[in-house]
């Protein structure tokens, strides 16, 4: 893995901007970080293409598209060699309904936060996905009823 790059305070003012409106004009953006529009654009695809920046997404609201409950699964295994984790997070990866998962330290071995439409939809997902995985010992499902910050910006320091 190639290390990080190297950021200077206007890389890191970019990054803040761009992580409230990733679609501002790169005038605007020069503006506010104190270039001209052309080494401001210069600095943007150099942080795309070092991979500071890894994407740019439009962030939709889960509840529009009917998506209606949100949870945290911690999921146990039978045992935790490289390659049983790594066959469950290529499974849980290739499953649109997960947003996110990580292999955790403590007494579970992942965390997955996922959606579905229903109840009835939750419990087809967790059979597809935990239930008939043979090295998944156990689940627990934590249902976020409400949630008081959705994560969208990562603090620059």
């Amino acid at each position: 893995m190639a290390p990080p790059p190297k950021l200077d305070a206007i890389d890191r003012r970019i990054l803040e901007q761009l992580q409230h409106d990733a679609r501002m004009p790169m005038e605007h953006l020069a503006e506010r970080v104190g270039l001209s529009a052309p080494a401001c654009y210069r600095r943007v695809r150099r942080l795309r293409e070092t991979r500071a920046i890894l994407r740019e997404t439009a962030v939709v609201d889960p509840q529009v598209m009917g998506w209606t409950l949100t949870m945290i699964v911690l999921v146990s295994l039978e045992r935790e060699g490289s390659s049983t984790a790594d066959d469950l997070m290529r499974k849980l990866e290739a499953e649109p309904q997960v947003l996110e998962a990580g292999q955790i330290t403590g007494e579970h071995d992942f965390a997955v936060k996922i959606i579905a439409r229903s109840m009835e939809d939750y419990d087809e997902l967790t059979r597809r996905i935990f239930v008939e995985e043979e090295h998944v010992r156990t689940f627990e499902t934590l249902v976020i009823y409400r949630q008081s910050k959705k994560p969208k910006i990562i603090p620059i320091a």
